[in-house]
């Protein structure tokens, strides 16, 4: 985990790195920030909300990240950090592409870049680091949960590798057979990021903290979450599985 974190780090420069590129792109190769477009396509609210659930579906390593950490105390300000500067990061990267291509932004924004420019190249080629730099990390819980259900004779390094190989490969043929990625992933943010993000964590706090047998306000804002998230689950799960039935 010592040796995943400076990795990881690499991606957190990478997208600091790629909002720096798409700026310059916009403001001084020629793109500007002048198209203008529908600002709420409420037919598409469904799966924005969903494939922006996705963007926080990090829950699984948290409990991997604190068992790792030698000094554990600053946890929960690391985890509102780091939550404040994606969804600042996420927001500014959709501000801009939305005045930089209108309706015509696609689901990655570095797909509407000209290609001619050296900050667009920059800015698609450091997209690659992003999926390279955090996948060890990410993959580190579905690799172990794999690894302990092994028996006990066959844990050992060998087997740890070939389980970690065969994860990347299998991630790998899903991504390249599936054309309609991003919907796959609205599909995946709405019915399991959700779930896992907003749904459990809220569920698991009144049950663990009891405060249901206190309604106040802190149950109530909980309860308008919850309620929030399912109404998020339901509506993007259907959404996304119509637009992947319609594109088979």
């Amino acid at each position: 985990m010592r040796l995943l974190s400076y990795v990881s780090a690499s991606g957190v420069f990478a997208s600091a790195f790629i909002i720096l590129a798409i700026t310059w792109t916009a403001t001084f190769d020629g793109v500007g920030f002048h198209h203008k477009g529908t600002l709420v396509n409420w037919n598409r609210l469904p799966t924005a909300v969903s494939l922006y659930a996705f963007c926080y579906c990090a829950h699984p390593i948290f409990p991997t990240l604190y068992n790792s950490m030698t000094n554990k105390h600053p946890f929960s300000n690391v985890l509102l950090g780091c939550f404040l500067l994606t969804t600042a990061g996420y927001a500014y990267m959709a501000i801009i592409g939305y005045l930089m291509f209108g309706d015509e932004v696609k689901s990655q924004v570095t797909l509407n870049l000209p290609l001619n420019k050296v900050s667009s190249k920059l800015a698609i080629y450091t997209t690659l680091v992003n999926p390279i730099s955090k996948f060890a990390l990410v993959a580190t819980p579905i690799t172990n949960a794999l690894k302990d259900l092994l028996p006990r004779r066959y844990k050992n390094r060998v087997t740890s590798i070939f389980v970690s190989t065969v994860l990347v490969m299998s991630t790998t043929i899903v991504a390249l057979a599936f054309p309609f990625f991003g919907s796959l992933m609205s599909l995946v943010g709405a019915f399991l990021s959700v779930t896992a993000s907003i749904l459990l964590p809220c569920l698991c706090y009144l049950k663990i903290s009891g405060t249901y047998r206190n309604f106040g306000y802190e149950t109530t804002s909980i309860v308008i979450i919850i309620m929030a998230a399912i109404a998020m689950e339901i509506s993007g799960t259907y959404t996304s599985f119509m637009e992947i039935v319609h594109q088979l």
